[in-house]
């Protein structure tokens, strides 16, 4: 088992309620400016606020309606309405708990607006701290006190344009992990289709060869006989003992070939991966984000080069279908070891998945299951009970 089971199950807590948002964007904001409106007009009718503070707190909240929508937009508004509200009742209402839309704005604009809108933002916040420090507090303080406002307010924008920054980055790391799982597939579905040329090729050249042999041999004994059955029997006789032996022949070498490239793909003539590649896979797959814990246990004896490529082939489905479905936080554990019963591969995952791809998996686990199943193995791919995906893969050979 990973260990830090707690922490990382409030990171999957974490994933879950951020790709909930993501699916539902407009509403989370509405709500969250609505619930904001409420709470200024709470505070308003609490203190007995005139219209012109009822009046900024709606123009200021209702913009982050559209704040990962129209990101550009809503910092635009919300930036020209605290502007007007500190040249109008900057001296009589002050502060109010609507500005708190001005942070937001600039986090919408630095997390998802262009570069420009995220460092205009930043300026903007920035501008408008300092003109709040010099307004509040309304009371004759020392000039101290207006500094520590004004860098009170810088902070809080300082801050809210720091984790928009951060937000954008994991952003662009998650399409970069994404982007990366579509190449992977792209490339291993060109593998496939360059394996199946190649084998339809060698199939037409070995199976032309016995075949044309034999028809060959077959016509010319069974033309021979017929013209010599007459005179002499025997010699037809022979020549039924001839082609049933030829048939015989060509049947045994057609179902070798056939053999041979269904049971052992590795004889092809491009070298194929083995199990001693699979190291070499995960660390091309941790180079995209993956943090994966890897446990090879060396074979007994040297292990036949179908049965190494049907290894690796599951362990590299494994670990794309863990990229496509389940994310940048996954963690992930690589078992391949022999015991009394032959290879067992295990490829398990803690991370929910991002999508709704069910458990019994696509035509991926389809090809897994048909390469094991060669052997006289089975693939199994289950939920496990803790959260993520259990695939396992045994093998009853002995190495």
């Amino acid at each position: 088992m990973l260990s830090d089971r707690s922490g990382y199950g409030d990171l999957v807590i974490g994933q879950r309620l951020d790709s909930w948002i993501r699916g539902h964007e407009l509403f989370v904001d509405a709500v969250t400016a609505l619930l904001l409106t409420a709470g200024c007009v709470l505070i308003g009718l609490l203190v007995r606020a005139d219209a012109g503070y009822f009046l900024f707190s709606l123009l200021l909240v209702t913009p982050l309606v559209l704040r990962r929508r129209r990101p550009v937009l809503c910092g635009a508004v919300v930036v020209s309405v605290a502007f007007a509200q500190w040249l109008t009742v900057a001296d009589t209402t002050g502060a109010l708990p609507a500005d708190l839309a001005v942070p937001m704005a600039v986090h919408a604009a630095a997390a998802y607006g262009p570069r420009w809108a995220a460092w205009s933002g930043l300026a903007a916040g920035l501008f408008g701290a300092v003109l709040g420090g010099v307004s509040w507090p309304q009371l004759p303080v020392p000039f101290s006190q207006h500094a520590l406002i004004a860098a009170f307010l810088g902070s809080a924008v300082l801050a809210a344009w720091a984790l928009g920054a951060l937000h954008r980055l994991r952003r662009r790391q998650v399409d970069t992990l994404a982007e990366r799982a579509r190449l992977l597939e792209a490339d291993r579905d060109q593998r496939a289709r360059i394996a199946v040329l190649a084998e339809r090729a060698r199939i037409a050249r070995e199976v032309h060869d016995v075949v044309a042999h034999s028809l060959a041999v077959v016509i010319a004994q069974a033309d021979g006989g017929r013209y010599a059955a007459a005179a002499e029997p025997g010699a037809g006789l022979s020549a039924l003992v001839t082609i049933g032996d030829c048939a015989r022949q060509a049947l045994g070498e057609t179902r070798r070939v056939l053999g041979l490239l269904r049971d052992d793909p590795g004889e092809q003539a491009a070298p194929q991966p083995g199990i001693e590649d699979i190291p070499a896979l995960v660390d091309r797959v941790r180079e995209g984000g993956l943090d994966i814990r890897l446990t090879v246990q060396a074979p007994p004896s040297p292990v036949e080069r179908g049965l190494g490529l049907v290894a690796y082939r599951i362990v590299q489905e494994g670990l794309t279908n863990v990229i496509k479905h389940v994310g940048p936080t996954a963690r992930v554990e690589v078992s391949v070891r022999w015991d009394s019963h032959g290879l067992e591969i295990d490829v398990l995952d803690e991370g929910p998945s991002a999508t709704d791809a069910p458990a019994t998996g696509g035509y991926g686990v389809i090809g897994m299951r048909e390469r094991a199943s060669a052997y006289g193995g089975t693939v199994t791919l289950r939920p496990r009970p803790g959260g993520g995906r259990a695939l396992n893969a045994r093998i009853p050979v002995m190495a």
